[in-house]
């Protein structure tokens, strides 16, 4: 992820919108995050490059500036929310500055006459962590109440930053990390063989994990036939640096209620709306969509409690277009997620860490390709992110809405929903370049999800 973003068209940056009750206390908020950047150390690393033979690696960053990453903006008067998303839309765009930590905190607050009292635009890099781990960060600055008593000073330090290496000294650094590598693999590579003997099986168990993995970086990479194998949108070809965000609610009870009476689960649901979605804006157009590629995301994260890092698998289908009653558009696209649900994890691979290990070996020009190719075989990804479910504050006012910003890393769009109390709350992340009318597009959103929940109630 952070190789492939010399290429702008493949940003991974995430984040959310947060919308209060009324404007938060700035300074309490800024505090909260000077203290967490104290004691979460991804807050204050940098991506330090090095001399491009080994892999980047985290370094504190001896410039750290709160400031830099917690700000605050002003709307105009009589402001809304769609004025809010262009703004989001607008800070998640923009690339980061790669000489710094790459996370950033936008507190807004309305003026007189604003339809919108106070929201916080969230921006992370990828790299930082992945959704369950920004919830998890999200900790420590989130309230259970409005104004919560003052706790104990906090006795924690900064951490020391890091000396900067010159050339050299990275260059050294790097040649050791791959020696160490390539012994590592060596001796594991021997240890294996030298158990060969004892246990035939382990040979064709070896071969097998060997195809499996293999297999799994071709269909991440594109270089295989997948993500989809098929046609995918005749409409959503063209793609771009451009970004536009679109929100929507929907109900918490009764997607639960409608999952269970079509016999399945929230995420079942919740693709199926998208791909139901997706098939009625290409009707609108008579617009000849043979087939769907999706991705949906398996999380592999264990519940240790960590806020950073990424643990994940994106997992791509193919879903053929057709006329479909909403309960049938339930069991045709549930089964296909479970199809490739049970390769995935009969394939025992962890999805992030294999691409790494195979960016390692290549240069940043050949990623961004890769990365290319991969994502102009996919028309939308997805990811659904489970909230809270009791009301939340931030330095002084209430959350009444959370929605979250999925990168869209190539695609034409990401669709990110996060439930919050007995709501989900939708955020539309879209190329406008890919989707030229991303407001209709969420109306058919709307539209599709009001059509299960009427067939599975």
């Amino acid at each position: 992820m952070w190789s492939a973003e010399k290429d702008p068209w493949l940003s991974s940056g995430m984040g959310s919108v947060v919308f209060l009750d009324e404007a938060m206390d700035f300074e309490r908020f800024r505090a909260s995050m000077l203290e967490a950047s104290n004691t979460l150390l991804r807050l204050r690393e940098k991506v330090e490059g090095g001399v491009g033979i080994g892999p980047p690696r985290w370094m504190i960053d001896p410039n750290f500036d709160i400031d830099n990453h917690v700000r605050q903006e002003k709307l105009p008067r009589s402001s809304n929310r769609r004025d809010v998303a262009d703004l989001a839309a607008q800070i998640i765009a923009e690339p980061f500055d790669l000489e710094q930590p790459l996370w950033l905190f936008v507190a807004v607050k309305g003026r007189k006459g604003s339809k919108v009292p106070g929201a916080v635009i969230m921006k992370l890099h990828h790299t930082i962590t992945d959704g369950i781990g920004a919830m998890t960060l999200a900790e420590k600055y989130l309230d259970f109440e409005r104004n919560p008593p003052p706790g104990p000073e906090s006795e924690t330090e900064p951490p020391e930053a890091d000396d900067p290496e010159n050339a050299v000294q990275s260059a050294l650094h790097e040649i050791d990390y791959v020696a160490r590598r390539q012994f590592d693999v060596a001796r594991e590579a021997l240890a294996e063989v030298a158990l060969w003997g004892a246990d035939k099986g382990r040979i064709k168990l070896a071969a097998e994990r060997a195809v499996a993995v293999a297999k799994s970086v071709a269909n991440q990479t594109g270089l295989s036939d997948s993500p989809g194998a098929g046609a995918g949108s005749p409409l959503w070809t063209n793609r771009s640096a451009e970004r536009h965000l679109e929100f929507f609610d929907v109900s918490l009870s009764d997607m639960k209620a409608a999952a269970k009476g079509l016999g399945g689960s929230i995420n079942d649901i919740f693709v199926t709306g998208s791909v139901m979605a997706a098939a009625a804006y290409h009707r609108e157009r008579a617009a000849g969509a043979e087939s769907f590629n999706v991705s949906f995301i398996m999380s592999t994260r264990s519940d240790n409690g960590e806020e950073g890092g990424n643990a994940f698998a994106p997992i791509p289908f193919n879903i053929a277009v057709a006329e479909r009653s909403p309960a049938d558009w339930f069991a045709v696209v549930q089964n296909a997620m479970a199809e490739k649900l049970k390769d995935a994890r009969a394939s025992d691979t962890n999805t992030i860490d294999l691409m790494a290990q195979f960016a390692s070996y290549l240069p940043d020009a050949a990623i961004t390709k890769l990365g290319r190719a991969r994502a102009a075989k996919l028309d939308w990804a997805t990811s659904n992110l489970r909230g809270a479910p009791i009301p939340i504050f931030i330095s002084g006012g209430q959350v009444t809405h959370m929605y979250p910003v999925g990168p869209l890393a190539g695609t034409a769009f990401n669709l990110t929903l996060m439930s919050y109390m007995d709501e989900m709350n939708g955020g539309l992340f879209v190329d406008p370049n890919a989707v030229e009318d991303p407001a209709e597009l969420r109306m058919h959103m709307e539209a599709a999800y009001a059509d299960l929940i009427a067939a599975g109630t």
